[in-house]
């Protein structure tokens, strides 16, 4: 038997080989510690690709009926029945909806999505608290004041010092926002947020990652002779990035962000990479070493159901000869520290071989390019998701597709089933009796002013041999049906029509006080969905830039002090039903 394979077979063989004569090349060349790490990063790869076969199958099925876009094996069902292919794209105008109002509520003009609370002050500093009973006895003593009387005086000026202690607080914290804020901004956050409720609106789960540290290229003008010149210079900035869920591989337990590993499937360019040589955390020998073999014709990791996504996405499908983007893993998780000095790093750095120690590694190929312990002081990984519905215990959760699925696909069925009724009532059918035809009368076409020729002595005087009629069109009843699929889609997913400008309403959407009365009752799935965004991203990403701020030296020390972040997109919600 002749063995069959196809191109992508023969392309993964072509990889798999020459990255096996690269790592038999530098087997004696990489450290061990590194060599160590790539191959737990990879076997962790592996498991997380073998998890996520199902759920590549989920996400490419709700892009498309994002897109509005039947699978390829319901499209030849449908095919081979004939009639209409039509797709009514019920769940595009939903998810349109649906992330319009949710960048209504965190985006207004001029309005910060969070704000910093000071931590109460629940007593005064020891230091403070025992000058000030220094001071009351002395006072009560020299004037003759009874204790009593000392004390009560004492507690109105201990209140007072507490008041002064907690405006301190609030206007640091107000400066403290706006260096979040300018962070964020430089840091790309409204373009990435953007994207972030394209995929709440559209996948299981969206995810953010921050706080990424990044070098960016900079313009700034000085005078030079009188006139001003550009000057480009190198500044590391605080970066987040939307993490698209296809190039999400959470680990199979994985049900919060500090419950266990995760993976990140990135695509570098080699211009990234190079600047990469020179950014702490890197090793500059594993990025050389990885231009050296990738850069002339790529390093792609091949994924299940990669080629349906780039369709999906509007790329092309590329090949290994013509990919010029370089694939890496970057793994996210808690190791054990004997593991870690197993592998080489130092026991000053692992003081406690049984303590779990969150790691950051990036892996290219079999070359880690990056390991250190992550530098949040809580050890929490970088990376924040929620859902439209999140599922307990479980990282992903449940999409506005999926929840209209049904509704959706019985919407097509009976649109389709409309436009084929429509077709055939359209148009008269003939019934042709060829027993009374003369020999080789052509039947197979209707003119206008056709002239038919028929003896009715053939077909024994049964009437005329040809004769028209038109099918019932049922057009009225399957309307009446489809207009109540768009209602229950309506109720199912929490976005009514007229939440973004339809005229469907009736009844008491006519009016502007019903009108906010029904948008009020129909923000309970959405007020669900921003609790979602708030608690599971918003708080935890702007905390670990707090954080980071608050490590950083460049920062004034005027700024800082204790507090916690608090999202702020319930309360925009609360204010617009006030305002209503």
């Amino acid at each position: 038997m002749i063995q069959t394979k196809n191109l992508n077979e023969l392309e993964e063989e072509k990889q798999q080989a020459t990255q096996e004569k690269i790592d038999g090349e530098r087997s004696a060349q990489q450290p061990q510690v590194v060599d160590a790490l790539a191959a737990y990063v990879n076997s962790k790869w592996s498991i997380a690709k073998s998890h996520k076969l199902d759920i590549a199958s989920r996400l490419s099925d709700n892009l498309r009926r994002r897109r509005g876009e039947y699978s390829a094996e319901k499209l030849s069902q449908i095919k081979s029945t004939g009639g209409s292919e039509i797709y009514m794209n019920i769940t595009g105008i939903k998810c349109m909806g649906a992330k319009a109002w949710l960048s209504d509520l965190f985006n207004p003009s001029g309005y910060k999505p969070f704000t910093l609370e000071p931590t109460p002050v629940m007593d005064l500093p020891p230091e403070i608290h025992e000058r000030l009973v220094m001071e009351a006895m002395k006072g009560a003593q020299a004037l003759g004041i009874p204790e009593e009387i000392a004390f009560q005086l004492m507690q109105k000026h201990k209140d007072r010092l507490k008041g002064e202690i907690r405006k301190e607080a609030e206007e640091r914290m107000e400066l403290m926002e706006d260096h979040i804020e300018d962070a964020l901004i430089e840091g790309n956050w409204r373009t990435v947020f953007d994207n972030f409720l394209d995929d709440l609106v559209t996948y299981p789960t969206a995810i953010i990652s921050g706080v990424n540290f990044k070098q960016k290229s900079k313009i700034t003008w000085v005078e030079i002779n009188g006139e001003y010149q550009p000057k480009k210079k190198l500044k590391l900035v605080r970066e987040v990035t939307r993490v698209s869920p296809f190039d999400a591989y959470p680990s199979p337990t994985m049900n919060g962000t500090d419950s266990s590993w995760f993976i990140e499937h990135i695509r570098y360019s080699p211009a990234d990479l190079s600047k990469m040589r020179t950014a702490q955390g890197y090793d500059p020998e594993a990025i050389e070493k990885v231009l050296n073999d990738y850069r002339i014709n790529g390093h792609r990791e091949w994924l299940f159901n990669s080629g349906e996504r780039d369709r999906l996405e509007g790329k092309t499908s590329v090949m290994s000869g013509n990919y010029d983007l370089i694939d890496g893993v970057k793994f996210s998780g808690n190791v054990q520290g004997k593991q870690l000095i197993e592998w080489g790093m130092s026991p000053k750095v692992i003081t406690d071989p049984l303590d779990e120690y969150s790691v950051s590694m990036i892996v290219i190929g079999s070359y880690a390019i990056r390991a250190l312990i992550n530098p949040d002081p809580c050890g929490r990984i970088q990376y924040y998701f929620t859902s439209w519905r999140n599922v307990p215990n479980s990282f992903w959760g449940q999409s506005l597709p999926e929840t209209i699925a049904d509704i959706q696909d019985a919407a097509n069925a009976t649109a389709r089933s409309l436009l084929n009724n429509m077709a055939m009532g359209s148009a008269p059918q003939v019934a042709v009796d060829v027993a009374a035809l003369p020999a080789n009368t052509a039947v197979s076409s209707l003119t206008p002013w056709k002239v038919w020729v028929y003896d009715s002595n053939k077909n024994g005087g049964r009437g005329a041999g040809v004769s028209f009629f038109s099918p019932e069109i049922k057009s009225n009843e399957l309307l009446s049906v489809y207009e109540r699929f768009v209602r229950y889609s309506d109720e199912l997913s929490g976005i009514p029509s007229y939440a973004f400008g339809s005229d469907a309403g009736a009844g008491a959407a006519k009016t502007a006080s019903g009108l906010s009365m029904l948008m009020n009752a129909a923000s309970k799935i959405i007020k669900n969905v921003v609790r979602n965004i708030d608690v599971n991203v918003i708080e935890p990403l702007i905390g670990a830039f707090y954080n980071s701020l608050m490590l950083d030296p460049d920062v004034p020390k005027e700024i800082k002090g204790d507090a916690c972040a608090k999202s702020r997109g319930s309360d925009a919600l609360m204010h617009k039903e006030a305002a209503a």
